[in-house]
């Protein structure tokens, strides 16, 4: 079976998309399948070309066996709307017609959490007479409106009505999470039956603990102070001043919160902490995939941040897993289906969304009880390698794409 992924984001990017897809892709090839995957010249979020790439009509590699097609995009760094709007568009022109380059494939996927992909996808299935799934890993345009980056008025008409085409004229849908599914069913009228849940999980082999602690807390320069960790986008969805007003009420200089990634926010929020003169917080940049369990292994416990809405009750954060991967305990600043989630797992505590004095009592309480933190740490790890392995979700995608296609029988998702 030849598969074509129509993706935005893919490695070297490193954000959840572009590993998500990436890992899926080369478990499909080592499963005996051709994939092909049309994306653009990695930029992500800065926008710009990463070292040895060009941003060209098209450049082609093999990365682990699958088949990477880069077309141009108009680039412009993971902020602004009206430029980012521009960035998803020119995407999802340039995949259409870079599609014409590639060999006729048995299906077609595209994922969001933009929905020009999806729409590109779609356009380039009807062209090659190709089924078509589509990946939700965000709602749109739901979250657009959520953040404040645009009103409701006859524009998120416009894109509500195109989320609702695509969403009952693909073929089959698949949602990241049951909060999503449940979402997407509730308002645009999608059969259940239609939708598949394929949610985020973990590869194992790389968010296991090493032995490293001390090693990489001596390099990171953290000593002896208690360490909680903020992994992954710096963006509006997360409202990460919750974790700098939590870091502000507490006085114990010996707790230390520490920010690894970047995004939309990132710059105004180094600015926040400044200005209130924040002394226990530490910002990094970007790491690549294979340096961020380092860190989760170094730190005495993970926050998850999720900005309070009704829409985001359906998020099941990718962070979240990899850290109760590694034995992390989670401190989740969210509601809804990640809470149900953790709540489930014991590993980890949930407090509602925007209380940074609530956050802070919990980072106070898991610094006094060592103990009880390494047993969540160890409960959040049993259970995520119990339901969500990588693999196992990636093979049941798997039948899910043959199901399509026809290609074999296969069990019901």
């Amino acid at each position: 079976m030849h598969i074509l992924f129509v993706t935005d984001n893919f490695p070297p990017e490193t954000n959840a998309p572009a590993s998500r897809t990436y890992e899926h892709a080369r478990e499909w090839v080592r499963a005996g399948e051709q994939v092909t995957v049309l994306t653009c010249a990695p930029n992500f979020p800065f926008g710009k070309v990463y070292a040895g790439y060009r941003n060209t009509l098209l450049q082609t590699e093999i990365m682990d066996g699958i088949e990477v097609y880069r077309v141009w995009t108009y680039m412009t760094a993971n902020q602004g709307f009206f430029r980012r709007t521009m960035d998803f568009a020119s995407f999802m022109v340039s995949a259409v017609l870079g599609s014409f380059r590639i060999e006729s494939p048995d299906v077609v996927v595209a994922t969001s959490p933009q929905f020009f992909a999806g729409l590109g996808g779609y356009i380039i299935s009807k062209l090659k007479r190709r089924p078509f799934v589509f990946e939700v890993r965000d709602l749109w345009p739901e979250q657009i409106e959520v953040v404040g980056l645009m009103r409701n008025g006859p524009l998120m008409r416009l894109l509500s009505g195109m989320a609702r085409y695509l969403y009952h004229h693909c073929d089959r849908l698949v949602a990241v999470g049951e909060g999503y599914k449940a979402q997407i069913q509730d308002k645009y009228d999608v059969p259940e039956s239609k939708i598949a849940l394929v949610p985020n999980g973990v590869l194992f082999e790389i968010f296991s603990r090493q032995g490293h602690r001390d090693q990489y807390r001596e390099e990171f320069g953290w000593g002896d102070k208690f360490v909680v960790v903020y992994v992954g986008a710096h963006g509006m969805s997360q409202k990460l001043e919750t974790l700098l007003e939590a870091a502000q009420r507490i006085a114990d200089q010996s707790i230390l919160f520490a920010f690894i990634g970047d995004g939309a926010e990132k710059e105004k929020l180094v600015r926040l902490k400044d200005r209130m003169d924040l002394r226990n917080c530490i910002f990094y940049p970007v790491q690549p995939k294979e340096r961020v369990p380092s860190f989760y292994e170094a730190a005495d416990a993970c926050i998850v941040v999720l900005r309070k809405s009704e829409l985001f009750k359906g998020n099941d954060p990718s962070k979240m897993f990899e850290a109760l991967s590694m034995a992390c305990p989670v401190i989740l600043s969210g509601e809804g289906r990640s809470a149900e989630i953790l709540m489930a797992s014991g590993g980890g505590i949930v407090v509602p969304p925007e209380t940074p004095d609530t956050l802070a009592k919990q980072v106070l309480h898991l610094c006094k009880h060592p103990a009880e933190a390494t047993a969540m740490g160890e409960r959040g790890r049993h259970y995520v390698r119990s339901h969500y392995s990588r693999r196992v979700w990636t093979q049941r995608y798997l039948e899910l794409l043959r199901q399509v296609t026809g290609s074999e029988s296969c069990h019901r998702l």
